[in-house]
């Protein structure tokens, strides 16, 4: 590896990148919890594929495991528990993912909660972590080192809180655009969330517009093809970009935003155009999260899946 320095180099920032988010949680008191890898239960979420393997015990039975595609069952038990604010960083696994650049099945994963806080305090936190980041790898980088990081790689090349990726600079010391879906949907593909809540009007709507669609496609579907292609190509790449309030049928673990039904409070962030992650309100209502995992297990059904 320390012939390739482009390889050596991206192996310290990763590096670096994950001790900078232990250091920040750990310097607002988050506790840090370790999850399991292997799991016995499938997740809820509808579109969510596991992968798995079977275990085979000490007594000749096989029993199938699941490799987690996310850490938040753990989560929320330890909320329930009485932990209080934490984090975890670990490996997750996807079925389905293509594997590329921006895709892969096994993956790095970092979840938090702050306790009392809703989705706008999420993406306040957000801002001020990936400046804490870089603020950390600029510091790394310039300390005497047995290999010091090259200060001229392309990642490492702006100033202060900008960094370059694929020849865009990217600002992150100003202040991130904040867009709802309802607006993005209005000003860029002309709809409305009231004309698309039935998947036949979403379709209908959707193929006047121009975009191929088929008869087999979802609700979620549609919406990824109409967003993916209208509205992601319109964020600014030179700082990220938070889209917020997205509708509620793509948020069954989510609190529905009181003064809009139709959304549930949200957000996904996106740098460079690409979306990196997204956080949101919890839902604390019991009887209505049961109420939605029953609906999600039978949508799994449907879909043909466990």
């Amino acid at each position: 590896m320390k012939q390739n320095s482009e390889l050596f180099e991206r192996y310290f920032i990763k590096e670096y990148t994950i001790k900078a988010v232990r250091k920040f949680f750990e310097n607002k008191n988050y506790h840090e919890l370790e999850s399991p890898i292997l799991t016995d239960s499938l997740p809820q979420e509808r579109y969510l594929d596991a992968l798995y393997t079977d275990i085979t015990l000490q007594n000749g039975e096989s029993k199938r495991a699941y490799l987690i595609p996310s850490t938040e069952t753990w989560n929320k038990k330890i909320l329930v528990a009485g932990l209080g604010n934490h984090f975890v960083i670990t490996k997750v696994f996807r079925g389905l993912e293509e594997i590329g650049p921006n895709h892969s099945p096994e993956f790095t994963m970092l979840e938090w909660y702050q306790v009392g806080d809703n989705y706008f305090d999420l993406m306040d936190t957000t801002e001020e972590l990936v400046r804490y980041i870089i603020t950390f790898i600029n510091e790394k980088s310039e300390r005497p080192h047995p290999v010091p990081i090259n200060r001229n790689h392309p990642l490492l090349k702006g100033e202060g809180y900008k960094l370059n990726y694929q020849g865009q600079e990217i600002d992150f010391g100003t202040k991130w655009d904040r867009f709802s879906v309802r607006e993005l949907l209005r000003k860029h593909v002309n709809i409305e969330l009231e004309e698309i809540e039935l998947v036949e009007n979403f379709r209908k709507i959707a193929i006047e517009k121009g975009f191929e669609i088929t008869d087999q496609d979802d609700w979620q579907t549609i919406f990824e093809i109409i967003f993916s292609s209208a509205v992601e190509p319109n964020f600014a790449k030179d700082k990220p970009t938070f889209v917020y309030d997205f509708p509620r049928i793509l948020c069954p673990l989510t609190k529905v935003k009181e003064s809009d039904p139709l959304v549930s409070e949200k957000t996904e962030f996106y740098i460079a155009g690409k979306e990196i992650g997204n956080g949101y309100t919890e839902l604390t209502d019991w009887e209505e999260q049961k109420r939605r995992f029953d609906e999600e297990q039978a949508e799994r059904e449907k879909l043909g899946k466990e």
